[in-house]
């Protein structure tokens, strides 16, 4: 048995903490500290919070600690040897659901970031993501440890004190897409929604893809259009009989359990009838609600701060107000401030739009896309949005032709009861 150290990160609330091993991986040299996260998001109920324990890696012996930081001696435990030292000096950086933690290492030649993820079955943070910024050579590598491939690897820019300049872009590619790490089963046989006005039954389940294009009338068919994401997973394929408009199409949603294992469910659907739609011009810069409102009238003393990128486009906006809600200890009516409308842009380096954070007051607005993410490729079109409707999930597939600024169709799939459920338009 030896001496350790259990440091504990502790935000101003009660909380049992039950010590732990954690297995980090590789000995190096340093202390070794057990970091316990709060991976509940902070609010009033702090004996619902849920501490693991972290294995973080670096060197250095403990120094100053950040004020919400409380360091515990405790005499002996039987601490493995295999776990990885931490540097308390290192500033911790937390997701918003409080479920992953970004820890910053510095040195004279390198920028190193490591996201940690909580594998709640496991009872513990694990290693997800990483980065390695090289400040002499402004060389960055962003690694996904579980689809085990780089998101980025290439040239930087870095200003005079060797930050990137670009910073915004390359944070959005290190922490979107997270998936949470739990104990996934996939299914065996594949949910299929039949669109079709000669059935009732429009829930089947198939046990393959073969045999689901079979009985649809595409086998050995070429897909009319194909989406992969970041990662080069297949997402979409799209097959359709242009002479009779009918269609038919698979979707996959990947994930990781908590063995580190990837997990996809697929989604079957047909098409037997295709709208129309008109398309609407660079509504991404409007400035608006996906309704084409400000909500101005639904506040009072309604303000807007509108930031720019130095080519002149938007960067962030926020419009904001007073709302009457009734105060909790009495009932009592009360103006109170609220977020109206929020937008947050994220641009490549050579100045296209990667993608948009949009946010609204479901107060105001409504529940159906109170959020939405939009993404672009390097021509500036919208590719792929992904919005939150009440009863799950909404995603839009922009479908173009060769070469063309407008799209042709738009695929919408909104994920309820469990199955799929696709609407096809053509633009005019």
């Amino acid at each position: 048995m030896r001496k350790a150290v259990i440091l504990c990160v502790v935000f101003s609330c009660a909380a049992v903490l039950t010590a732990c091993a954690g297995n980090g991986g590789k000995n190096r040299v340093g202390k070794s500290y057990l970091l316990y996260s709060c991976a509940g998001h902070p609010s009033a109920y702090a004996d619902t919070y849920l501490w693991v324990p972290v294995c973080i890696n670096t060197t250095g012996d403990a120094g100053a600690m950040p004020e919400n930081v409380l360091l515990l001696e405790i005499g002996e435990t039987d601490a493995p040897e295999t776990m990885l030292p931490f540097d308390p000096k290192l500033p911790i950086q937390y997701s918003p659901d409080g479920k992953s933690a970004l820890i910053t290492e510095y040195n004279h030649t390198d920028q190193v970031k490591r996201l940690y993820q909580v594998n709640e079955p496991k009872g513990c943070m694990e290693e997800t993501r990483w980065w390695k910024l090289q400040k002499e050579t402004g060389q960055l590598e962003i690694w996904d440890a579980l689809e085990n491939q780089s998101i980025f690897e290439g040239p930087v820019s870095l200003d005079e004190t060797g930050n990137l300049v670009n910073e915004k872009y390359y944070d959005r590619l290190l922490w979107e897409g997270l998936c949470q790490l739990w104990d996934y089963t996939e299914e065996t046989s594949i949910r299929t929604w039949v669109d079709s006005n000669r059935t009732k039954d429009h829930m089947r389940e198939y046990e393959s893809r073969e045999a689901f294009l079979l009985e649809a009338g595409f086998e050995d068919a070429v897909p009319m259009y194909q989406y992969y994401d970041r990662y080069h997973n297949l997402r979409l394929e799209l097959y359709m009989d242009e002479s009779a408009e009918q269609l038919c199409g698979l979707v996959y949603c990947y994930y990781f359990n908590s063995n580190r294992e990837k997990c996809v469910d697929r989604y079957e659907f047909t098409i037997d009838d295709v709208g129309e739609r008109d398309w609407e011009e660079d509504t991404v810069f409007s400035l608006k609600s996906v309704y084409g409102t400000d909500g101005a009238d639904a506040v009072e003393d309604f303000e807007e701060t509108v930031e720019y990128t130095e080519a002149g486009n938007p960067d962030f906006y926020k419009s904001q107000g007073l709302m009457e809600h009734r105060r909790d200890e009495d009932g009592a009516l009360e103006l109170a401030p609220v977020s109206v409308l929020e937008l947050d842009y994220v641009y490549r380096d050579d100045g296209t739009l990667y993608c948009r954070d949009y946010t609204h007051n479901p107060s105001i607005f409504g529940t159906t896309l109170c959020s939405l993410e939009s993404y672009y490729d390097e021509r500036g079109r919208a590719v792929y949005e992904s919005g939150y409707i009440t009863h799950g999930q909404l995603e839009y597939f922009y479908i173009y032709g060769d070469k063309r600024e407008k799209p042709e169709y738009l695929l919408t799939v909104d994920y309820g009861g469990g199955y799929a459920i696709p609407t096809m338009e053509r633009y005019r």
